[in-house]
């Protein structure tokens, strides 16, 4: 923690605008161009909510879409759930399902296999959920869920822009400190050609 908390100072110092005057142009440029990318993913947290509320609010459309949507009916156990026998007791079975017999929202008798708990036994009521065809299907999904899909799209929105922000941010350092070396060559050069050149008293 300690090693983190000082690389997050020194990097604060290295770009922290202040008046050294041992700063050059590119130092400052650098600096500039930190300010702007981290404002740059401030910024995406706002499209980020708006997007994962979107997402959200169009997944509970979805889920509650008219006909499309499932519907919750109660069926009647023809037959109990299945059990395995182990040595003398009686445990549910893997497989948790049963035939049972239900009526759609039309009035049509439906039979058919749907999920029930364990140890039901004919005769038992239980709810159902189906779809528009009157078939068994899987329930809506909790609103938890959705809410996960929202976060999870807005979290995707910040992450692509924190990737795109620092690859965009190596390839400027990496040029920046091309023409750095550059430059230092060049000071390298006109030092020598100082240091050959005959002194006069």
């Amino acid at each position: 923690m300690q090693a983190w908390s000082d690389l997050l100072n020194s990097r604060v110092r290295l770009y922290r605008p202040d008046g050294n005057p041992l700063r050059r142009r590119s130092d400052r440029l650098e600096s500039a161009v930190v300010v702007v990318s981290v404002l740059l993913v401030l910024l995406s947290v706002w499209p980020a909510v708006v997007a994962g509320r979107l997402a959200y609010d169009n997944a509970l459309r979805e889920e509650s879409a008219g006909s499309r949507a499932p519907r919750q009916v109660m069926a009647t156990l023809l037959e109990d759930a299945p059990v395995t026998r182990v040595s003398f007791t009686e445990v549910p079975a893997g497989r948790q399902e049963a035939v049972a017999r239900w009526t759609t929202h039309s009035g049509e008798v439906r039979i058919g296999t749907v999920p029930v708990r364990p140890l039901a036994k004919a005769g038992a009521v239980i709810p159902v959920w189906i779809d528009a065809a009157g078939k068994p299907a899987a329930p809506p999904a909790d609103s938890s869920v959705l809410q996960m899909r929202g976060v999870a799209v807005g979290m995707l929105i910040v992450l692509v822009t924190m990737f795109l922000v620092l690859c965009a941010f190596a390839g400027f350092r990496r040029w920046l400190d091309r023409a750095r070396y550059r430059e230092w060559d060049a000071d390298w050069v006109r030092a020598s050609d100082r240091w050959r050149r005959p002194q006069h008293p």
